[in-house]
Formats: C-alpha cells, structure tokens, sequence
C-alpha cells in the first residue's frame, strides 16, 4: 500500500532534476556566448591604437612565458679587450742575429723604451749593442786566394722609431688559454759606429714584428729589421743592409689598467 506512493514521489524528483539540468545548459551556453560576444564588443569599440597596444601586450607575455632559459640563449656578450695599450709604457729587453752574411757573424744586445699613443700607434727609441767577428769562409778567402777584403762590423747604434699595429687577434694556447696578439710594422731612423771609422754614421731601419700578450704585464716580441747605412771604404761609398732576426721581452708600465668606459 505505501510502495505506490513512494515510487511517485522518487519519478517525480527524478523528472523536477531533469527539468533543472535541462534548463541551466542554455543558460550556461547563452553566458559564454554573452561573454564572446562582449569581448567582440570591445575590440570593435577600440581604436587602431589600442588594438595594437594589446597584441603587444599578449607578445610580450607569451615571450615571458617561455622561461628564462630561452631569453638567456638570445643575449650576446661582447668581451672586454684581455689587454689596453694606450697611453702605457712599454719596456723591452732581448737579442738579435744577423741572418742571410755568409762571411760575419754578428750578435746584438737589444733595448727599447716605446710610448703607445693609442691602440695602433707607438713611438719611442731603440738601440743594440753588437758583437761581430769573421766566421770560417771569411778566414778561407784570405788564406786560400790571399784576399784581404775591408770589413765594416756593427759595433752599436741608437735610432727614434715609430710603430704601427694595423692587425690584432687571439688564438688559443693548447687549450688552456685565450692569448691575445698583434702585428706591428716598424720605422726607425738614427746613427750608429762601425769597425771603419768612430764617426757616426746616418742609419735607418725597416721591418715587422708579432706581439704576443702572455700575461696582462708581460709581452714576447719577435720581430725583423732591415738596417740599411752608407758605409765609406777606400773605393768609395757602398750601401750596407744587414738582416736580423730578433725576440724581446716587454714589461708594461704601469702593469695592470682600469675600464673607464663599458666595452
């Protein structure tokens, strides 16, 4: 007797839910469809400008989003030059030989003292102390055809140079370091004695070099110099040239530097 009832009553909630859950998808449907159709609303209100200004705007967001790890890849780091010349001092010491006489052997003391304007430019003085003699072929000729030929050996000279490094680069030392280089032509004009005569004698020089910056403080140079001079025998005037192949070390005064500017 009471099954009847209770059966009615469960259908009848049952057919009320139905009802609710039909109902609330439209409206469901019809809050979505407002909330396009308000945003439609909006950009068509807004001006070109403004329109813009928010596409920027979602750009710049999707671009934070990518994480800090991509934005990293796109930056470029400029390094610092490992070494500035300009307006420092630079103190060489070393030695040269004479290459390409067969009949003298000659060794030099060298020194220099160079002032770097800037980057490229130097100037400063140079001079050698050399020590010369006659090797076996010389010694052949006098005893083999009794030639006595007259000899002009380097004794010393000083000259006022200027150098210019229009080439600087790097490479990479057995892949322990970055060192960095530069090659630089030479210009020089000065005086200097002879076997021949004490008088000075007018001299000039030609040549190149590469600098290598092994440490901020330290540099190795290797260089070749044309010496050219007007040497007078009992014949008459002959142009000299000597050959010489050399290696310096150089000291920076002072030896470190400061950045003044961002680089």
């Amino acid at each position: 007797m009471f099954m009847a009832p209770l059966r009615s009553r469960i259908a009848l909630c049952l057919a009320a839910a139905s009802v609710l859950v039909l109902c609330a998808a439209p409206q469901r449907a019809l809050a979505a469809d407002g909330e396009g159709t308000v945003k439609q609303a909006d950009e068509a209100r807004m001006s070109p400008r403004e329109r813009r200004l928010r596409r920027r705007r979602k750009l710049t967001a999707e671009l934070a989003r990518k994480g800090a790890a991509e934005l990293q890849r796109s930056v470029r780091v400029f390094q610092q030059k490992y070494l500035l010349k300009s307006k420092r001092v630079e103190l060489l010491g070393g030695g040269s030989v004479a290459i390409g006489d067969p009949l003298i052997r000659t060794y030099n003391i060298d020194a220099s003292l160079l002032f770097h304007i800037s980057q490229s430019l130097a100037i400063g003085a140079t001079g050698f102390y050399a020590t010369a003699s006659e090797n076996d072929a010389f010694q052949n000729i006098q005893s083999d055809f009794g030639l006595f030929p007259e000899r002009s050996l380097l004794q010393a000279g000083g000259f006022g140079e200027v150098q210019y490094s229009p080439i600087f680069g790097k490479f990479s030392s057995f892949r322990m370091a970055v060192v960095q280089m530069d090659i630089y032509f030479i210009g020089a004009i000065g005086a200097l004695r002879t076997s021949v005569s004490a008088d000075p004698k007018l001299a000039w020089q030609v040549g190149a070099g590469l600098r290598i910056h092994t440490l901020r403080a330290l540099t190795v140079s290797f260089e070749i110099r044309d010496l050219m001079m007007q040497e007078t025998f009992q014949g008459g005037e002959r142009l000299m040239q000597h050959w010489f192949g050399g290696i310096k070390l150089g000291l920076w005064i002072p030896p470190t530097f400061d950045y003044k500017h961002q680089r």
